[in-house]
């Protein structure tokens, strides 16, 4: 449930602050400052969206209906191939990149509608907004920002479990990309300990990366083992195990091969034997956060510092708004961000402005200028004096 504008206006009455805060707007101004100046100083952009964007707002509302019970997995498998066959038959449609992108893509999607687990437990809700007070005190904070998790619930074991649905790659994840990636949900997972006291060992953050899943196999040694796979291909990539596991099974060569290519195929293992098939089962892939009161409140300054920062942006004359912004984030034609994501930079004033730019630069040719040019070339030419030496020694 999103606040209206009359509860945002008492909660900023309540604490005394002129503006409720979004992680969204401090994350634009950290990805691109001109962006940030023109979204939410000068408003004289639109919002654009690009094909992550739309596909993104699709898998979330099929989601919640998921996690409010109101599809089924059936219903929500439906729900997303109609999507999809929309979106496919639509000539003015935003694409993917690469037509590999776009089947990993939709591939893996369609396997997690088909195939995802749901949450089980109490209280469960989406788009819960939660509170966090961000500097200052907790009556007096310097900021109060305002987010919405998209689902929340309390487990078997008491714990308060806060699920943020991704998309996207993994690589976006890895280790030294996580800390940046994380801030969101672990601002999310702090506002739920400061308004409910939740202590934070009892709160539980995760993202669920809906492209993978994580395949469980028993090793021969008898122990459970993970590997983290792609949804479309997991069965694939579980080849060599499954060729052990027939040849022991007393499947020879041929027959084990044909078994393998058509449960690749199929992607699934139904037509394996059960003494294998027994030994695999996939569940989703989450990344769980390590949730600690110094990691939070490490966040928490991090966050007043950006917040401050944007605080004496915004105070400066718009000439010296993009003075700042061009020395502290100068445009990157190479950055993917920049050239497909980027509201400004891929917005029609921007392009106006670097085509008035280009024009503005472009050096003035003088054919007079040119031909001094050559003669003065001719003059001192080395392959000239070269020839003229070779004459004279001849």
């Amino acid at each position: 449930m999103r606040l209206n504008k009359e509860q945002k206006q008492k909660i900023m009455n309540q604490y005394g602050v002129d503006r409720i805060w979004s992680f969204s707007r401090v994350n634009v101004a950290h990805n691109c400052l001109q962006e940030y100046i023109h979204t939410y100083l000068r408003h004289d952009i639109p919002h654009t969206d690009n094909v992550y964007t739309v596909f993104g707002s699709e898998v979330h509302d099929i989601t919640e209906s998921l996690t409010t019970k109101e599809f089924d997995l059936n219903t929500a498998s439906d729900a997303w191939k109609q999507f999809v066959k929309k979106w496919e038959e639509d000539p003015e449609a935003l694409h993917f990149d690469t037509e590999k992108i776009k089947q990993g893509y939709l591939g893996n999607l369609t396997h997690y509608f088909a195939h995802t687990e749901l949450p089980q437990g109490t209280k469960i809700h989406t788009e819960l907004p939660v509170m966090t007070k961000v500097g200052g005190t907790d009556v007096k904070p310097k900021y109060v920002f305002v987010g919405y998790i998209d689902t929340e619930y309390i487990d078997d074991d008491g714990n308060v479990v806060l699920i943020d649905y991704k998309s996207s790659s993994k690589s976006s994840f890895s280790k030294a990309k996580l800390p940046e990636k994380s801030m969101q949900l672990m601002l999310y997972a702090t506002g739920i300990h400061q308004h409910d006291k939740v202590p934070f060992e009892k709160i539980k953050a995760r993202f669920d990366m809906m492209k993978y899943v994580t395949v469980h196999y028993k090793q021969e040694n008898g122990k459970w083992n993970t590997s983290i796979q792609e949804r479309s291909i997991w069965v694939s990539k579980m080849q060599k195990k499954l060729e052990t596991k027939l040849k022991k099974a007393g499947i020879d060569k041929e027959e084990s091969r044909k078994l393998i290519q058509i449960a690749s195929l199929a992607n699934n293992m139904d037509n394996l034997p059960d003494s294998v098939k027994e030994q695999f089962y996939i569940t989703n892939y989450y990344i769980e956060l390590e949730l600690t009161e110094e990691k939070c409140q490490k966040l928490l300054e991090d966050i007043e510092k950006r917040c401050d920062e944007l605080m004496e942006l915004e105070s400066l004359s718009e000439e010296d708004q993009d003075s700042f912004a061009e020395v502290n984030h100068r445009y990157n034609p190479d950055d993917y961000y920049e050239t497909h994501l980027c509201s400004y930079h891929t917005s029609e004033l921007f392009k106006k402005k670097e085509s008035l730019l280009k024009n503005v630069l472009k050096p003035e040719f003088s054919v007079e200028e040119n031909n001094q040019d050559n003669e003065m070339h001719s003059l001192f030419n080395d392959d000239k004096e070269d020839t003229t030496l070779e004459e004279l020694f001849s």
